[in-house]
């Protein structure tokens, strides 16, 4: 069963005995100021966005940019934008739209591990995205157990942010909107890079 049959976060939970919440996840993250050209490619890709834009438009003019961009930031995040294959076994399987890794050198792949989880909201359709989700990084903690994975969804406008610690899954309640909340958002996600690094260390030893 590839990471894509699950169509919502209920059937995850029946299949892996996930608890489900939503909560204020993130409470005390600092917006990160985003630079005027990237801003100013931001308004540009806004301004131009056509009625009902294809995937592509929707991932290169709105989703990889933010986060290609953060994760710059954080040398020890790899990015993979569909192409890292993802196994736990049989049923949790295939490749995730976009995943971020763990590695301690980028150029060796040394200790790369998954850690964060990202699905497009196709067609405006969170439902089935988080369920798509939430199997990635069911995944993720089957390979690396112990340890908290995180995960986000995007129609390019729209993200949602959650966390799994254990077997519980928490959705963050709040929505965030790129058009008016860009350094929010890089807020968010610098914080759950600096968290999912952490996590990695301290499940290799190293802190």
């Amino acid at each position: 069963m590839a990471f894509s049959d699950f169509k919502n976060i209920t059937e995850v939970s029946q299949q892996y005995q996930t608890i489900l919440r939503k909560d204020r996840v993130f409470t005390q993250i600092v917006s990160m100021p985003l630079p005027d050209f990237f801003m100013n490619d931001l308004n540009y890709s806004l301004n131009i966005k056509k009625p009902n834009p294809s995937e592509i438009a929707i991932s290169e003019n709105f989703i990889s940019p933010i986060i290609r961009y953060v994760a710059q930031q954080h040398k020890h995040i790899n990015f993979w934008s569909r192409e890292f294959d993802l196994r736990a076994d049989d049923k949790l399987c295939g490749t995730p739209d976009y995943l971020f890794s763990y590695t301690e050198n980028q150029n060796t792949l040394l200790y790369d591990m998954p850690l964060i989880c990202v699905s497009e909201a196709k067609v405006d359709n969170f439902t089935t995205a988080w369920g798509q989700t939430l199997a990635e990084m069911v995944a993720c903690q089957k390979l690396f157990p112990t340890m908290v994975i995180y995960g986000f969804t995007s129609n390019g406008e729209m993200w949602q942010f959650a966390k799994l610690d254990n077997n519980i899954f928490t959705q963050d309640i709040n929505s965030y909107n790129i058009t008016t909340q860009a350094d929010k958002i890089a807020g968010l996600l610098n914080y759950i890079f600096t968290e999912a690094v952490g996590e990695a260390e301290k499940y290799l030893g190293k802190k």
